[in-house]
């Protein structure tokens, strides 16, 4: 019941019954009066969010730590005081996936995919570095472009020692090792003079053994002096080819990275269409209990699939207090979180089912295979779809 006034009429503005309570006998509409405040809206609004929360708050005690019994509850037709299954899962599977693809996965892939980056990025640059070093020696003759790939090794100075730099504080054992490493590279870049300063006409060409990476390209054409540059038209072809070359090595692993995450996003509608095929199966494993419907193998099937998503939820809140407090005791609270959820489905099924321990076991065994030959088809499915929408 709602806490707004009620009108003195008795004819429903829905559908103009007559009506002999607080609420029309028709349509349900209830008998309040319809201008409202901005206070009274702000009023419904927290009496309809507190309302939600307290039914969800009691709806997940029941869920998990009695299995079993909200869907006993919901197929004995004793549902207002429980949040809707429906209703539950929409709640619980979007929060979980919020939670998860914004902190939990973003996080833990942020750092290992830009470390791995970061790390792809410094062999580049080093190995291009390298190259006009070689490349350089070979051109002692033309002062002009010696002149000019030495000034782009300076500016590959800096851009080496940040990169070294990120790795170091991505991955502090390795500090010492990678500024050691830094000060060789620096110092072979300053020890090398530019001598020889003899004119040869023509222009430098073109070679993919020196110019692997696109901004070094450009780095030595911006310190070589304007008659010597490329065209707009032979740069941008000479920019197309480096950026295929270099990513002719690099395909396989960018490609890989794109279908893997494409797959991790389609993940909540894998779940949604493992959904009912959970259902069948407990269909198949109960077909003598002619009292169970398929909805209510679904109802069974939705509460356990939210109580999965709440469990590894806790189960990603219990790792990241150990991982701040530096505790071992979460990780025995994680292993026994893992065998409750074990635990978990096999009570839920007797519980709700009203079977024996021996019989309810040897059909958790049945629906556990079962399950995981469906899941490993989908996920090669989903995999194939997204590899193929590429």
């Amino acid at each position: 019941m709602s806490h707004f006034r009620e009108r003195k009429e008795n004819n429903c503005l829905n559908c103009n019954a007559v009506v002999t309570g607080r609420y029309c006998q028709v349509c349900g509409q209830e008998n309040i009066e319809p201008k409202e405040s901005f206070w009274h809206l702000f009023t419904h609004f927290f009496y309809d969010i507190t309302h939600f929360d307290g039914k969800f708050f009691s709806t997940v005690k029941y869920l998990l730590l009695k299995p079993g019994f909200l869907t006993a509850e919901y197929v004995r037709g004793r549902r207002m005081s429980y949040l809707h299954p429906i209703r539950m899962y929409v709640f619980t599977s979007a929060l979980f996936f919020l939670i998860y693809f914004s902190f939990i996965n973003s996080h833990s892939n942020y750092s290992s995919d830009q470390l791995r980056d970061l790390k792809e990025a410094l062999v580049l640059k080093e190995g291009q570095a390298k190259k006009l070093h070689q490349f350089r020696d070979t051109q002692f003759k033309d002062t002009i472009l010696t002149a000019a790939i030495g000034r782009a090794l300076t500016g590959y100075e800096t851009e080496i020692l940040q990169l070294k730099l990120k790795i170091a504080s991505a991955e502090p054992e390795t500090e010492a090792v990678i500024l050691n490493k830094t000060d060789s590279v620096l110092k072979n870049i300053k020890s090398d003079s530019l001598t020889n300063r003899i004119i040869l006409n023509g222009n430098d060409f073109f070679n993919y053994n020196v110019y692997q990476d696109p901004e070094a390209y450009m780095a030595v054409q911006k310190q070589l002096p304007k008659n010597r540059r490329d065209g707009l038209i032979s740069r941008s072809v000479k920019l197309r080819l480096i950026k295929i070359y270099s990513e002719q090595s690099e395909g396989t692993h960018k490609l890989q990275d794109q279908i893997i995450e494409r797959f991790k996003h389609s993940f909540p509608k894998l779940l949604f269409i493992s959904l009912p095929i959970f259902a069948f199966l407990l269909w198949m494993l109960y077909l003598r209990h002619k009292k169970f419907y398929y909805a209510d193998h679904g109802i069974f099937a939705i509460h356990i699939y939210c109580a999965i998503f709440l469990l590894i939820l806790f189960h990603y809140l219990l790792d990241a207090l150990k991982h701040v407090s530096g505790w071992g005791i979460f990780s025995w609270f994680n292993t026994g979180l893992v065998l409750y959820g074990v635990y978990f489905v096999y009570k839920a099924m007797r519980n709700f089912y009203g079977q024996g321990r021996k019989k309810t076991l040897i059909k958790y065994i049945i629906l556990s295979w079962m399950t995981s030959i469906i899941m490993v088809i989908l996920i090669l499915i989903f995999f194939i779809i997204t590899a193929f929408n590429i």
